[in-house]
């Protein structure tokens, strides 16, 4: 192991396909250029979606998991082998790697991980990624208490205004907390025809809101524009079986999972995200990069952090359905609107360069503030 370079350690679910897992290969793979020795532990055994740079070196857990046909005995045992006090699998591996700061993503796992950190003395940093308001029973909120008194963070990373206040009421001014959105990536252009297509891009649960999109939809003049929805997950039926019920089944097309997110975004001219909660989307940031006009429900925190209402792309009331289908009209009618969010939305790319967000993570957690 080379003892010259600072060793960063980045704890995450997985390597699959996710928002987390996306943000923090992201930057592991930024940190890496920058003379780190990045270390990559996972929690689950998954097959990988992101790549990592051949130079980080992961960590995977030794322990089989299986996605379907576990039951509760083999799950709880697997959280115990992983996460259990003393002994679990986690705390040993960063015992190993030594590392001078660790930087863990997610709305459950940080505190678990947190209690494996206890006693070691490891500047730890995290971030919560989902709807800042979000509530936690019982047995979670207690364990979350126990993490921040064995082991408090050494510093929070927030996505938006909103999760930094949520943060402040807990912590107060006795732990840092800065607001760093995520980084995201140019897309290129490529020469295809636009086609007149909607669309929207997450998993198909109902959290995601496809089902109040398909009714503001339902309600346009749509000139044979199309709504394409691409992802899956639970609720595939009853949100397919809603646009049939809606009368719109045959202009809605179901993609399921695309493995190449870019071509169907340079295809499209509109993007709208219905979800009912989220922390910093994604989807909206990649649909700004490659040009495509967007629209969003103002939901309690991410895309009012994101959008600059009639200047890179349209906010409406949540829940408001006829908003959004008037908006989503005024996109389909003037070619000239959608021209000038699209020129304004691509400036997301250079706001939210991984340059500039790696180097603003970096300061963070080395203590280069």
């Amino acid at each position: 192991m080379n003892q010259q370079r600072k060793r960063i350690c980045i704890i995450a679910p997985s390597l699959q396909m996710g928002g987390i897992e996306r943000a923090m290969s992201t930057l592991a793979n930024y940190f890496v250029t920058k003379e780190y020795e990045i270390h990559y532990i996972t929690l689950f055994p998954f097959e990988p979606f992101f790549e990592l740079d051949k130079r980080i070196i992961v960590h995977t857990p030794p322990y089989p998991f299986p996605r379907f046909g576990r039951n509760l005995l083999q799950t709880a045992l697997y959280y115990f082998k992983m996460l259990g006090p003393i002994c679990g699998h986690i705390r040993s591996e960063v015992k190993k790697i030594k590392p001078e700061t660790v930087l863990c993503f997610g709305d459950w796992y940080p505190h678990l991980v947190m209690l494996q950190l206890a006693g070691l003395k490891i500047p730890f940093y995290y971030s919560n990624r989902s709807n800042p308001n979000i509530k936690y029973g019982f047995i979670r909120e207690s364990v979350r208490n126990l993490a921040y008194l064995l082991t408090p963070p050494s510093g929070i990373i927030a996505q938006t205004k909103e999760a930094m206040l949520r943060k402040k009421k807990i912590f107060g001014d006795k732990v840092p907390i800065e607001i760093i959105p995520n980084p995201v990536r140019r897309i290129k252009s490529k020469e295809f025809e636009k086609e007149n297509w909607i669309v929207s891009v997450g998993r198909l649960h109902l959290e995601k809101g496809f089902v109040r999109l398909m009714e503001s939809f339902s309600k346009i003049d749509n000139k044979g524009w199309k709504l394409i929805l691409a992802g899956g997950g639970t609720h595939e039926k009853e949100i397919k079986q809603k646009a049939v019920e809606l009368g719109i089944a045959e202009k809605v097309i179901f993609l399921g999972k695309v493995s190449n997110i870019d071509d169907l975004l340079l295809k499209s001219q509109i993007f709208a995200l219905s979800s009912h909660v989220e922390g910093y989307p994604n989807a909206l940031c990649e649909a700004m990069s490659a040009g495509l006009a967007c629209i969003s429900f103002d939901i309690v925190a991410g895309p009012k952090d994101i959008i600059l209402n009639g200047e890179n792309g349209f906010l409406v009331p949540d829940n408001d359905l006829q908003a959004m289908s008037d908006k989503l009209q005024l996109l389909i009618d003037n070619p000239y609107i959608r021209e000038k969010l699209s020129i304004n939305a691509r400036n997301i790319a250079t706001t939210n360069s991984i340059n500039l967000i790696g180097n603003r993570f970096l300061n963070f957690i080395t203590n280069n503030r």
